[in-house]
């Protein structure tokens, strides 16, 4: 299934749950009564402009009311909350970045802390060839390595630091998943390190961007964007033809 499409039956269907959860967890008929009143003290409020003390007296009683109305409604927000932000993390796995593909090639960076030197030997296994020159010095703190995946499968990169007297001072690795078309499948791509050598391993998968070249100010919209239109415009709609207060 293409990904815009996931997120879209994904989204509405989070969305008829969560619009159902919450008129069926709370009373409607109470919630009704809160909104009228906070609509009645907003329109009050508005013609007291001129009378400071006599607004904020209402202004006092339309945040005790505003309060009650979020109270009441905070029953199915804490009972949805959990399978939404399970839903978000599978998305980001599944979702926001593109695969690698069999037979194109990808990179994986190597960043440093300030001050390192030396030089990493890679290693890898078959199935992956390594296709950009034979020593990798780091430089301005990094290193990029370029790779092909001729065979579809999940293999594991490893890189070996060596000092200035061909020591080997530390090793690391990370995982990639190589995929035929079609597939969604991928490892990281970003692998935070937890030493004081190497920062992070950066595989290049490139992020997935629903709609395209489209940007707005520089910023292209990715998955969240399209699942937060889509999950508004659905719940907006439903609550509207349902009467949901």
């Amino acid at each position: 299934m293409h990904p815009t499409v996931l997120i879209l039956l994904i989204g509405i269907f989070v969305s008829v749950i969560m619009v159902f959860a919450y008129k069926y967890m709370t009373d409607q008929s109470l919630m009704k009564q809160l909104k009228s009143e906070i609509k009645e003290l907003q329109t009050e409020m508005k013609e007291l402009r001129n009378n400071p003390t006599r607004m904020s007296e209402v202004n006092k009683r339309a945040m005790e009311t505003n309060m009650k109305y979020m109270m009441h409604s905070m029953k199915p927000t804490l009972v949805t909350f959990i399978p939404v932000i399970l839903i978000f993390g599978w998305l980001n796995s599944h979702i926001a970045y593109n695969p690698l593909i069999v037979g194109e090639e990808f990179s994986v960076e190597l960043e440093f802390y300030d001050g390192m030197t030396g030089k990493i030997i890679p290693s890898f296994p078959e199935g992956i060839t390594l296709i950009n020159g034979e020593e990798y010095v780091i430089k301005d703190n990094k290193i990029r390595l370029v790779y092909k995946g001729e065979v579809a499968g999940e293999y594991t990169l490893q890189y070996a630091l060596q000092n200035d007297a061909g020591e080997i001072l530390k090793t690391w690795e990370n995982k990639v998943i190589i995929t035929a078309k079609g597939s969604r499948k991928y490892a990281g791509p970003i692998f935070t390190i937890k030493d004081d050598i190497l920062k992070t391993i950066k595989v290049s998968n490139e992020k997935f961007h629903p709609f395209g070249t489209f940007q707005l100010f520089g910023w292209y919209p990715g998955w969240i964007a399209l699942y937060i239109i889509i999950s508004l415009v659905c719940s907006l709609s439903l609550r509207k033809w349902l009467n949901i207060y």
